[in-house]
């Protein structure tokens, strides 16, 4: 993507911390990955933040399946203090690749996947190219391709969407966009703070939130299509997130036309944060652990 090095030379100069002890960076093609994995031999489950939320937004949901599961949580290039470099675009296919690749390292054979929004389309990319090693898509706020454009349009500053401008604004704007995307993803009556502290911490301390090189490289995929994969996948869609007010939480069917839908009535954008434990349920209903 045409403005993408920008972030890749002004990240180049940021040092990156680890914050929490537990997390270690991963080495892949499309640069280095913040990781926690929880280690063991228990079934595994890959999840990861949907910015400006980070690995320490997770920290309770890691906890409570680790009772189960081997748990991979990491932060996506252009977000947190996983840093993209020149060869990272956003699109479909790199986002499963790197999904993939972090797999190969830690040795993971199979896997389900609890992506959402925007990652949601790594996911299901990642299970059109190996369908064998994912046992279930666990998907949030992902529309279609295309409504994830109409999406763009309503919640997006324009100026993000232009190549290298785009970027350089979204250089010295992200703290202000963490701050305004927590008031329009969460539900009037939830307290934004302690979503929003943790996030603005993480940028104090180096991190980062490439919105607009995310933006700009979805866009870019809106022809872009999905195979219809056989993966079992469940859509929880929370319907207090005022950004898909106009968003048909259906328009998942298009690529997954087997997706089981469950509505959150009392969520915004991050069911997995907002109900913990009744997200957890779920999965654990869908994988049979009891």
């Amino acid at each position: 993507m045409i403005g993408n090095f920008i972030d890749t030379i002004r990240l180049g100069i940021r040092k990156a911390s680890k914050l929490q002890s537990n997390t270690k960076f991963v080495e892949t093609e499309f640069g280095k990955l913040r990781v926690l994995d929880t280690q063991g031999s228990n079934p595994c489950i890959i999840t990861v933040p949907d910015g400006p939320n980070v690995i320490e937004h997770h920290l309770e949901l890691i906890e409570k399946l680790s009772t189960n599961h081997r748990v991979i949580c990491f932060e996506f290039p252009g977000l947190g203090f996983s840093y993209p470099n020149f060869n990272h675009s956003y699109s479909f296919e790199r986002g499963a690749k790197i999904i993939l690749q972090l797999m190969d390292i830690l040795k993971v054979d199979k896997a389900a996947l609890c992506f959402s929004c925007s990652n949601g389309f790594y996911a299901i990319k990642a299970a059109e190219m190996s369908p064998k090693r994912f046992t279930h898509l666990f998907l949030s706020q992902t529309p279609s391709a295309q409504s994830l454009n109409e999406w763009t349009h309503f919640n997006i500053p324009k100026i993000l969407t232009y190549p290298i401008i785009g970027q350089l604004i979204n250089s010295f704007t992200e703290r202000k966009l963490a701050k305004i995307w927590y008031k329009t993803a969460l539900p009037k009556s939830t307290d934004k703070a302690p979503y929003e502290n943790v996030s603005l911490n993480a940028l104090d301390k180096g991190g980062c939130f490439c919105l607009s090189g995310l933006v700009q490289g979805m866009t870019s995929e809106i022809n872009s299509t999905l195979e219809q994969i056989k993966v079992p996948s469940t859509q929880i869609w929370g319907k207090m997130d005022y950004s898909h007010r106009k968003t048909d939480s259906k328009s998942i069917l298009k690529h997954l036309p087997y997706c089981e839908l469950i509505e959150f009535e009392n969520c915004g954008h991050f069911p997995e944060l907002e109900a913990t434990d009744k997200y957890i349920q779920l999965i654990n209903d869908r994988l049979q652990i009891k």
